[in-house]
């Protein structure tokens, strides 16, 4: 009886670990499974957003609002875009909050620790967070609601500033966990070469050149030239190569001195390209007090990144060609790699734990309790995927200045393109977001900027 009763108590005890572990649905679906479901008809106003409204009460929420912000921005149903978002943007603040209250420490979730990352409830990383107020931006700009597209750029641009000061001393925090733990993650590093090349050139996860360019346009046609040119200036901080920047830079400096175009307004065209690339699973051998334990482990592939491929927008004889502001795939790539410290540590705990689990079934219940704990290891071990993946796999911009009026361009990908009239003011700024899709285009013309603020 007693033996009966024990090993039904260590089944319930790994049912128990399991369920927590598949709160998100994670655990048994993949999370870039899911997102397919919900990308597929993107644009079309088909996709299936009844999946993302399931999840957005779970410990997951956070991340299926920014998808269902992003997915009904995309589908035209602003409303609920704007709704979905401002959750979002609470949920950070709540986050940050309990951040402060709690003791810090990177094994602090028993139940992740035994199961594994997925059952930790997701937290937006910064480079998610900067992009969930500028497409509030974007919101309220396509509303007309000017005071709502300032507060929320401003917004973008100090999760900016906070992520810079948090940055280094997560990664510090992260990596003197690591030491107190003897795990020298260098020793990894072979294994994570893809990921290098998947960040590319990023040197930050939070540098986001492609809200900078948002941001600056807004305050230029507002006449805010201080603010503008401090937002180009940090886009070009970024990318010191571009000359659209170094352009844009020139342009608004002179009109700080009085000197502006007459007779002409800017058409300004952000455009994001294609989809960001999901997370891959690894097996990875990590060091225990019991020997080597093989662990499933999230990275990103190279080769699932796509080129870069430019928008060409043609007017009354001009043209031009967009280039990359933000490498969305380079930034997701980058925070996973200023992560990894801090999930060594984490696989490391829980692969000793569940070597002391399995080696507690075996010595009170024989073979049957090593199987099961076998089973469970085997089931529970994912590598934790989640990651906002209805992000673009590349923010782009360019501008023109064109004649006031009504003006046909011709917007031209390798992939196809679109022709539609926007209405050009003198003074003023037109601006265009494109998004490029499997599907197609998606064009949004957002209202006319001009004048003080």
């Amino acid at each position: 009886m007693i033996w009966w009763f024990t090993r039904h108590a260590l089944l319930c005890l790994l049912g128990a670990a399991l369920l927590s572990g598949c709160a998100t649905r994670s655990l048994f679906q993949p999370y870039p499974d899911q997102a397919r479901d919900w990308k597929n008809g993107l644009g079309a106003g088909a996709a299936p957003v009844a999946l993302l409204d399931k999840g957005v009460d779970s410990a997951d929420g956070v991340l299926y609002l920014q998808e269902l912000g992003r997915v009904e921005q995309l589908n035209g149903d602003i409303d609920t875009s704007r709704s979905a978002f401002a959750r979002a943007i609470d949920h950070y603040r709540d986050t940050d909050e309990q951040a402060r209250l709690r003791a810090s420490g990177l094994a602090a979730n028993a139940g992740a620790l035994l199961v594994n990352d997925n059952a930790r409830p997701y937290v937006a990383p910064d480079y998610e967070r900067i992009y969930s107020h500028a497409y509030q931006a974007l919101n309220y700009w396509r509303q007309g609601d000017v005071t709502g597209t300032a507060v929320e750029l401003r917004a973008a641009a100090n999760e900016q500033r906070v992520a810079a000061n948090r940055r280094d001393r997560e990664i510090a925090e992260a990596q003197k966990e690591a030491d107190q733990a003897d795990l020298d993650t260098e020793r990894f590093d072979g294994y994570f070469a893809g990921l290098d090349a998947a960040a590319g050139d990023v040197k930050a996860s939070f540098q986001n050149a492609w809200t900078f360019y948002l941001s600056a346009l807004f305050w230029e046609a507002h006449g805010e030239y201080n603010d503008a040119l401090v937002d180009y200036k940090k886009a070009l901080e970024i990318h010191p190569g571009s000359d659209l920047l170094k352009e844009d830079v020139t342009r608004v400096s002179r009109a700080q001195d009085g000197h502006r175009p007459r007779g002409q307004g800017m058409v300004a065209v952000l455009y994001e390209q294609g989809y960001v690339p999901p997370r891959r699973e690894l097996s990875l051998p990590i060091p225990t007090i019991h020997g080597l334990f093989a662990v499933a482990f999230p990275t990103y592939s190279p080769a699932d990144k796509p080129r870069p491929a430019p928008l060409t927008v043609t007017a009354q004889g001009a043209s031009a060609r967009t280039e990359v502001l933000t490498d969305v795939g380079g930034l997701a790539a980058k925070h996973l790699k200023e992560q990894l410290p801090g999930m060594l540590v984490r696989q490391t705990l829980r692969a000793t734990g569940k070597y002391n689990l399995q080696k507690k079934a075996n010595d009170d219940f024989g073979p049957v309790g090593a199987l099961l704990t076998q089973l469970f290891n085997l089931v529970s071990e994912r590598a934790d995927l989640r990651a906002w993946l209805s992000l673009p796999a590349y923010g782009q911009a360019t501008r023109l200045l064109l004649p006031p009026g009504e003006q046909r361009l011709q917007l031209s990908t390798p992939g196809g393109g679109a022709s539609l009239t926007v209405p050009v003011v003198e003074g003023g700024l037109t601006v265009i977001h494109v998004v490029s899709l499997p599907d197609g285009l998606i064009t949004r013309v957002l209202p006319v900027q001009e004048g003080p603020l």
